[in-house]
């Protein structure tokens, strides 16, 4: 009897550990999302770059609200452009809503991906035809080629940040859409992959530029255990700067994102600043 017993106190407690396996872990208790707190009607600016300051890119992120964001990048000297919209899950501060969108300059802007939530651990991006499903691991979950601008926009709601934390990171397999991918349509298991926890270990203040930030050491099994560093403004609680090896797009050779600017702005004022940037680009691409 003692020995059925205790077989089956280890059957259950193999299927809990496998349930738990199948449900994801998370880390949304180091978080208090509050409306009140983060940025609203303001836009902060970027240069994305590689390490060695090639391949510059301006990135423009405006919050609407502290969990409603569009991002505009705009590259090779204001000629090519994209745009972005998220929106984040105020429960799971995860990017549950997107699209994407480039070919700006041209004056017909191109839809390239839409992503949206399927449940509060299954996100589906919706390229061309096809759906590409992914699920999640680790809560939060961010895109890292969203260039961090979703983790981003959850730093302002960590209870503590001088403390050690973890998100999840998911990617696009640029391989998979490279070689294996299908726009005519269906579900490719694939083409978007979960790439394990990332872990932010808090290393303490340090003035970066005479800013005073708050730093911490990247690594984890979404990086690969590579190491990168985050310094997050200790005023607003956002990225300062980010450098890491690993590129979140294949056209870099590593990632990293320094904060240049940043100042009030509301919708009015954000819809003007992205039609100046295109009519500036437009120009630019009919003196070639």
């Amino acid at each position: 009897m003692k020995a059925f017993q205790t077989c089956l106190a280890a059957l259950l407690l193999a299927c809990s550990a496998t349930i738990r396996a199948q449900e994801g872990g998370d880390s949304l208790a180091d978080y208090a999302y509050q409306p009140t707190q983060g940025p609203r009607n303001r836009v902060v600016h970027y240069l994305k770059s590689n390490l060695d300051g090639s391949k510059r890119l301006l990135l423009s992120i405006h919050f609407a609200t502290p969990l409603k964001l569009e991002v505009l990048k705009v590259e090779a000297d204001g000629q090519y452009l994209a745009l972005v919209a998220a929106e984040l899950d105020a429960r799971t501060l995860t990017e549950t809503q997107m699209r994407s969108y480039n070919r700006l300059e041209q004056g017909a802007p191109r839809l390239q991906m839409a992503l949206k939530a399927e449940g509060p651990r299954r996100l589906v991006a919706g390229v061309a035809k096809a759906q590409l499903p992914v699920q999640l691991s680790h809560l939060p979950a961010h895109l890292y080629n969203f260039d961090l601008s979703g983790f981003n926009a959850t730093l302002p709601h960590l209870k503590n940040p001088r403390r050690d934390f973890e998100v999840g990171i998911i990617d696009p397999d640029f391989d998979f859409l490279k070689t294996r991918f299908k726009p005519e349509g269906g579900v490719q298991e694939g083409g978007f992959v979960d790439k394990g926890s990332a872990s932010f270990r808090y290393l303490g203040e340090e003035r970066l530029d005479e800013v005073p930030c708050l730093k911490y050491e990247v690594g984890g099994p979404a990086f690969r255990g590579i190491q990168g560093w985050l310094w997050v403004n200790a005023k607003d609680r956002l990225i300062e700067r980010f450098e890491h090896a690993l590129p979140d797009n294949p056209d870099w050779q590593s990632f990293r994102l320094s904060r240049i600017a940043s100042r009030p702005m509301d919708a009015a004022g954000w819809a003007r600043f992205k039609a100046a940037t295109v009519r500036r680009a437009m120009d630019l691409r009919d003196q070639e």
